[in-house]
């Protein structure tokens, strides 16, 4: 390898290691406000309605839950709520939450318009302030105890919500 090419590689390792540094600082900082890890949900019984008009339980008790909290409107939202495909949904069950929607036919215009699979329920600003929500999307894994395991905001790829999956198994 020449010279050159060692200042090269050199470069593109700082380089990686300054974004690396920069997304990890973006991140830290959307996730100051969420619930610390080890926190007690207080909410175990709370039901929420569905599209469907199906009353469904916020946690449960038999697995950890991933909580997903969106808006209708959010971009970000819209480019990850499919990635909740690829949670394994015999380990976890994985609950769809809109929140600061306009009227309950915006929720299924972004289901509609976003393929959508799983169940989604319709969250109130009691919840939102509940789970400290100040931003779309944001996700809770709580576990079979109603204990926050994880907690993170933005976008996530599937490939990150599988490491999160393999991590909490």
């Amino acid at each position: 390898m020449t010279i050159f090419n060692k200042q090269r590689v050199k470069r593109w390792v700082k380089e990686i290691a300054i974004v690396v540094l920069l997304i990890t600082a973006v991140y830290a900082w959307q996730s100051r406000h969420l619930l610390d890890e080890g926190n007690i949900v207080t909410v175990p019984t709370q039901r929420l309605v569905s599209l469907q008009g199906e009353v469904q339980p916020l946690l449960s008790a038999q697995k950890p839950t991933l909580v997903y909290f969106f808006a209708p409107w959010c971009g970000v939202c819209r480019l990850s709520i499919n990635n909740l495909d690829y949670i394994d949904s015999d380990a976890f069950h994985v609950v769809r939450v809109a929140l600061d929607y306009e009227s309950v036919q915006s929720v299924h215009q972004f289901v509609a318009d976003n393929d959508v699979q799983g169940k989604v329920l319709l969250g109130s600003n009691e919840l939102k302030q509940h789970f400290s929500i100040r931003g779309y999307p944001t996700y809770y894994l709580v576990d079979e105890n109603n204990t926050i395991i994880d907690s993170a905001m933005g976008y996530s790829t599937a490939l990150g919500l599988k490491l999160t999956e393999l991590l909490h198994k």
